[in-house]
């Protein structure tokens, strides 16, 4: 296990992970203006210059809103932007990836005022660094600016809290979205506080599902566990995610939807539950199931208790001791139990903020999914060898007219090959790869040290591999039948070989978030979705299937593995997919232009998205397609 980090460390990149994927998002959605400046400084490619909003012009450090040393050369967009004179350019992409672990308030930001002293944010050997970054905008303004006026350690919630003030948020909006901002903090401090053991080829799915250091790579609330009235405040140190208990419930079966076999399905969980209240009322679980015959008993999250009786007055909770101890998966609000439930996994609803989305599961998506599953996914194009689809067998929601309120008590039964007895493999969430080695100061990941690569030809190797299994995965079925899994890192399994790590092929779940083109599913596999009207996975265009594949396989998964893998800047990471696109997909397919020919595509807007209160529906502003990125030039 690595070595315990202090906690004022770990607290500074804490503050780091969530702030830089902050300004990642400001700068790609246009929020704000950010400009790239060359530097020349021992281990600085440039600095990063993020303008307040409506600031068109730079004259000094009362314009700007942070300042980031990089590591690395941003995506520009090639127009010039003038400095004092000087020419600089435009950044149209900026990745955590490309910053140094240093973000720059342009003015002495107090932190917390103790006994008429001024408290400041540790610095993490940042001298050197701080110098050289006030040296260069000494340069660039013609005036002298000192360490002593750049704050180390500008946290999210800061950040955002002048960002919107400038911009115009409602106070009540704010803070909000700053309390989320702050749980990021708060429960990535955590993770960096409490490092697991590395796992190995030979670990469970599990043991991989539960290593996840740091989580999504762009989204500002990557690690938020932000719960709302009547849930008490969630508090990494009491609230246990990883292993938590689910808790049985009766729901009268004139309030309840069901969709495939839920009630056989669900029988050996619920049979473990109720023979721990049989053994404690000296009665049988017979008796106990004839008693509820009139209701369909289902498990529910421990911590969604509170929720379901606020909400569900006919529901009965049946008591505690009958709980049984689960195992969380990545998304957290989904469980196994693999030694009494092999081969399924559950999805349950869980009604606090994690990343920006309220975890619960709608009617829309309890409708969609077993009949997606039955109806659809047989008559897919795609090679059953290379990826396998697990399916939603079953499913359980409250009837309520309010799908917001129904949303609060509801369960999915599904496939989950990697906890099947007769599994051989090793199977790992695709997140999990890209994930630090349990330590917040490297750029060491879990690919590169339990694969072992330590060398370019071994990266470049398993890198090649990777993208031609994950394009021939994915793209048939968007290619063929208008139909886009949402194939990102949390919802993708990579399958290899257990003694020799070699990749074999890909695990796709979760039909929540997929995208339909009806009219071509129709006319190619000859069958057609069964949706609930106003359903988010109905696509009007084709353009949208290809939107989402390009956001979650392109941007989201593969980008994050040519990243770590070194092969980013040098251009061959990207290199690689351009030469596997070309083999799989026609040049008079709509496709074709969309991934290879078109410079900008649609991207996800995750902080205007949490301005506008949106969820289901999506915001996309024009960002680089990156598949185009080739080395010293612009996208």
């Amino acid at each position: 296990m690595p070595a315990l980090s202090s906690i004022s460390k770990n607290m500074h990149y804490a503050k780091f992970a969530t702030t830089s994927r902050l300004i990642a998002c400001l700068v790609s959605e246009a929020l704000v203006k950010a400009v790239f400046v060359p530097c020349d400084a021992p281990g600085l490619k440039g600095l990063c210059l993020l303008l307040r909003p409506q600031m068109s012009i730079v004259s000094g450090l009362q314009d700007l809103l942070a300042v980031v040393p990089l590591s690395g050369i941003p995506i520009t967009d090639g127009s010039p932007f003038l400095i004092q004179g000087v020419k600089c350019a435009n950044i149209a992409l900026v990745d955590g990836w490309d910053m140094l672990p240093h973000i720059y308030s342009p003015a002495p930001t107090p932190i917390e005022i103790s006994d008429n002293k001024i408290i400041f944010a540790p610095v993490v050997g940042a001298e050197a660094t701080t110098n050289s970054v006030a040296e260069k905008l000494s340069s660039l303004f013609l005036t002298p600016i000192g360490a002593h006026q750049l704050m180390d350690g500008f946290d999210a919630v800061q950040l955002w809290s002048k960002f919107a003030m400038d911009y115009g948020v409602n106070g009540k909006l704010t803070d909000q979205i700053s309390q989320e901002l702050n749980s990021s903090m708060v429960y990535q401090a955590h993770a960096y506080n409490h490092p697991k053991m590395l796992p190995t080829l030979e670990s469970s799915t599990v043991e991989w599902e539960q290593i996840i250091l740091e989580g999504h790579a762009t989204h500002p609330m990557h690690k938020a566990r932000k719960s709302f009235p009547p849930m008490a405040p969630l508090n990494p140190v009491e609230t246990n995610l990883e292993t938590p208990k689910i808790r049985l419930l009766a729901v009268p079966k004139d309030f309840i939807q069901l969709r495939g076999e839920f009630e056989t399905l669900a029988k050996p969980l619920s049979d473990i539950m109720l023979k721990k209240l049989a053994e404690n009322d000296a009665t049988t679980v017979a008796t106990l199931r004839e008693k509820w015959s009139n209701h369909t008993l289902m498990p529910a999250h421990e911590l969604q208790v509170v929720n379901i009786k606020h909400l569900f007055p006919k529901v009965h909770v049946f008591p505690e001791y009958c709980s049984m101890t689960v195992q969380s998966l990545t998304s957290i609000r989904s469980v196994a139990v693999p030694d009494i439930f092999p081969g399924m996994s559950l999805k349950l609803c869980l009604g606090i903020k994690v990343s920006s989305a309220l975890r619960t599961i709608t009617p829309y998506s309890t409708y969609f999914g077993p009949g997606f599953s039955f109806g659809v996914v047989p008559h897919l194009t795609y090679d059953a060898k290379i990826l396998t689809i697990e399916r939603e067998l079953a499913s359980a929601v409250y009837k309520h007219d309010d799908t917001d309120i129904a949303k609060h008590c509801s369960c999915v039964l599904r496939e989950a090959v990697e906890y099947s007895q007769d599994n051989q493999d090793t199977i790992v969430p695709c997140a999990a790869l890209v994930e630090k080695i349990q330590r917040p100061d490297t750029d060491i990941t879990l690919v590169k040290h339990v694969w072992n690569l330590d060398t370019d030809e071994k990266r470049v190797d398993f890198l090649d591999r990777y993208i031609d299994l994950a394009l021939q995965a994915f793209l048939p079925p968007a290619l063929n039948n208008g139909v886009a899994f949402e194939a990102h890192g949390q919802n993708t399994l990579a399958r290899f070989d257990k003694k020799t790590g070699l990749l074999k092929g890909f695990v796709i779940r979760d039909f929540g978030g997929v995208k339909v083109h009806r009219e071509t599913l129709v006319k190619s596999a000859g069958v057609d979705i069964d949706v609930l009207p106003d359903s988010c996975v109905v696509a009007e265009t084709t353009d949208e299937v290809f939107k989402l594949l390009y956001h979650t396989l392109i941007h989201s998964h593969l980008q994050r593995l040519i990243r770590v893998l070194d092969l980013h800047y040098d251009g061959r990471g990207w290199a690689m997919i351009r030469k596997h696109l070309t083999h799989l997909v026609p040049k008079d397919h709509p496709m074709w232009k969309s991934f290879m020919e078109d410079e900008k595509v649609p991207g996800k807007c995750l902080v205007r998205m949490k301005i506008e209160e949106l969820y289901r529906d999506y915001i996309y502003s024009p960002v680089p397609n990156v598949i185009q990125y080739r080395p010293n030039s612009v996208v």
